[in-house]
């Protein structure tokens, strides 16, 4: 074996080790932070065990999307949701005071400071369904969610596997 073939076999060797080190660190420096504490945990059950159904709004602040439809398709309805006596959550995964204009006393706002995409997935996929009996994995942000008081969702479509919201704006009516 040459050394320069010996230098190339060390380089990718050190490559791999380096990889497997820096996903090990990335899955055990983020354990303690992989779901939501026990309160918020118990906050949204509460507000799912109080209404005849809740809104569940999941974004992060990565998500320019998750943005857009929380100002197009969540925003405009949250009034007409609490006026029919619908239970909110927004959950946020970010920093910052971005969710300050949104919080009022008939909404729970949780902010979550993880701003990993990864993280976030795991985190809410986990969340959900522990809170959520029929929570279907989603591979995607936003994930706008309308439960039952039994902790139901009620607006999966099946045919497109995803959480939809024409159920948010017929309630909200």
């Amino acid at each position: 074996m040459t050394e320069n073939s010996l230098l190339s076999t060390n380089y990718k060797v050190m490559k791999h080790l380096l990889l497997l080190l820096s996903l090990f660190g990335l899955v055990s420096c983020s354990n303690s932070m992989m779901e939501l504490n026990d309160s918020d945990k118990d906050k949204i059950l509460q507000t799912i065990d109080n209404h005849e159904k809740t809104l569940i709004f999941i974004w992060a602040e990565y998500c320019h999307a998750g943005k857009q439809m929380l100002d197009k398709n969540i925003v405009p309805y949250l009034d007409g949701l609490e006026k029919n006596d619908v239970g909110i959550v927004l959950l946020y995964y970010g920093h910052g005071d971005f969710c300050d204009g949104l919080k009022s006393d008939n909404r729970l706002v949780i902010t979550n400071g993880i701003s990993t995409a990864l993280l976030i997935k795991i985190n809410a996929n986990n969340t959900m369904k522990k809170i959520v009996k029929n929570f279907k994995t989603s591979n995607y942000s936003p994930i706008p969610l309308l439960v039952d008081r039994n902790g139901f969702a009620i607006n999966y479509n099946e045919e497109s596997g995803h959480y939809d919201y024409t159920e948010i704006f017929e309630v909200a009516k």
